[in-house]
């Protein structure tokens, strides 16, 4: 079940969401399975084998599908660590599909329609895609010729990030459940651009939650939204679906261990303001989740609509799980938005001190096991706070902090750029040297004038990279500059020693 054929490449597809046009979600580029312009004649090839394969019922082949070339996914050591992406990805897309019907309640789609299929090209064993016990033909399929280890060229697969299988030409995949029915009106490219250019200020957060940084915040919401596409599957009886949203409020919101109904309701209270009867959805919601986890089943999944404590005095009306479905939507909007808000005051900013961003920085460089351009990368929003806030007074700023962030940076900055000049390239190295000394006049002598040193070709690939070591080198001498000049002149008056 290896893949003894080398491949770089895995397809992510959404065999049943079609699309009109390209479209950029995170940093994939989701095309319609028949548009193969550009792509290279292998990755072209494998695009449309796997097309082949996508069946909604019977014999009725997908027209068309929407799907992604990615980096390889090793299926025999796959974790959801190295597909987080893919898979937050996919959880933003069912999100955006399971838009509530304005008086039914009802999503606009399962989240079974937005299931995805990782497909990684390479040999698998002819026994896992054409077994031969108890089981018959009624259909003509491809001859193969297995290999002396009885393995064929193929694809080792991925449903839903959940179930492995194996597939060659002439393989059908179907759906998640027996019956799914396409949606005429879906076209991922219009629904999407939709989303970004504003139909829902939520939808377009999201999207750009995808194309951002992994934060604590955003796996906060990554994780949640999974949850709430968990309770939105079709194959989900209600009491298991009711579990599922009650995790998603829980991961939403941060919710404690004990004491949740009440939080809850103080959380929701808070995020949309006291709407009469809301406290009384979140209490019978969570005494139904209570009595689901606890004794295996309810029968109260219905809303009492009344304002009296006993909920015999009302009638049952919509369900619980409906009405919670966009509760949480309009929970999960407004810390959309004022996450967004907070974000363009800088408020996150404003509450870290520069000490902490060199830290910050030199453990970013310290980590190897990252290429040096990436690192760099990482580090770039950083080094534009330093050089933002370098005039605010402080105290705890450590000069050995901030020699150790530019040490760093440029060894990483002369690991990854060839357009420095050897020159160049030498005097920067001499330099790192100096600065890793226990002499301090020396290690500020070094960073002095660094910066004319760090000229890269505007046109190289790291360019961008140089230009932020450069800024950081001079925020840097900015700060230690009167203690050189100190240094410099104990030592010529002869007080410090040479």
């Amino acid at each position: 079940m290896g893949n003894a054929i080398s491949s770089t490449y895995s397809i992510a597809v959404f065999p049943f969401l079609k699309t009109t046009g390209r479209v950029l979600l995170g940093d994939l580029t989701f095309r319609s399975s028949d548009d193969l312009e550009g792509l290279p004649s292998a990755e072209a090839a494998s695009v449309t084998e796997v097309a082949s394969m996508l069946f909604l019922q019977d014999d009725l082949r997908i027209r068309s599908a929407s799907c992604a070339l990615v980096p390889f996914v090793d299926m025999t050591n796959v974790s959801m660590v190295n597909v987080h992406h893919i898979a937050n990805i996919q959880a933003v897309v069912a999100y955006l599909y399971a838009s509530p019907h304005e008086v039914f309640g009802d999503p606009f789609l399962t989240s079974e329609h937005a299931s995805m299929v990782i497909f990684s090209p390479g040999s698998v064993s002819r026994f896992l895609v054409q077994p031969d016990f108890h089981v018959e033909p009624v259909a003509q399929r491809p001859g193969f010729e297995p290999d002396q280890f009885q393995k064929v060229r193929g694809y080792d697969a991925l449903y839903n990030f959940r179930h492995h299988f194996w597939v060659t030409r002439g393989s059908r995949v179907y759906g998640p459940q027996p019956h799914l029915t396409l949606n005429q009106s879906q076209d991922l490219y219009a629904d999407v651009e939709r989303a970004a250019s504003g139909g829902r200020a939520m939808h377009g957060l999201l999207l750009q939650l995808l194309a951002g940084p992994v934060t604590a915040s955003s796996s906060r919401v990554f994780t949640a939204i999974k949850w709430f596409s968990d309770a939105n599957r079709e194959g989900n009886g209600h009491d298991a679906a009711l579990v599922s949203l009650a995790i998603a409020f829980e991961s939403l919101l941060g919710l404690p261990q004990t004491e949740k109904t009440d939080r809850l309701v103080d959380a929701i209270a808070l995020l949309l303001g006291r709407v009469p009867r809301l406290d009384a959805w979140a209490h019978q919601f969570y005494r139904a989740r209570g009595s689901i986890v606890h004794e295996g089943r309810t029968e109260r999944l219905h809303f009492v609509a009344t304002d009296s404590r006993n909920e015999a005095d009302g009638p049952a009306y919509q369900s619980l799980l409906s009405y919670g479905m966009r509760i949480f939507r309009l929970c999960l909007s407004t810390l959309m938005v004022g996450a967004d808000l907070a974000h363009q005051a800088g408020l996150e900013e404003i509450l870290v001190t520069n000490q902490q961003r060199f830290q910050k920085i030199c453990e970013t460089l310290k980590d190897t096991r990252v290429p040096a351009f990436e690192r760099l990368t990482r580090v770039e929003d950083l080094v534009e706070a330093l050089d933002h806030y370098k005039f605010l007074a402080e105290s705890g700023l450590q000069i050995d902090t901030m020699v150790s962030a530019v040490r760093l940076a440029v060894e990483a900055v002369v690991d990854c750029n060839e357009s420095l000049g050897q020159s160049n390239r030498n005097s920067l190295l001499t330099r790192i040297t100096t600065i890793s000394t226990n002499d301090r006049l020396k290690q500020l002598e070094a960073v002095q004038g660094m910066e004319t040193l760090l000229v890269a070709d505007p046109a190289n690939a790291s360019a961008k990279q140089v230009e932020t070591v450069r800024k950081l080198v001079n925020v840097v001498w900015g700060y230690v500059f009167p203690q050189y000049y100190s240094l410099k002149q104990q030592r010529d008056a002869g007080k410090l020693s040479q």
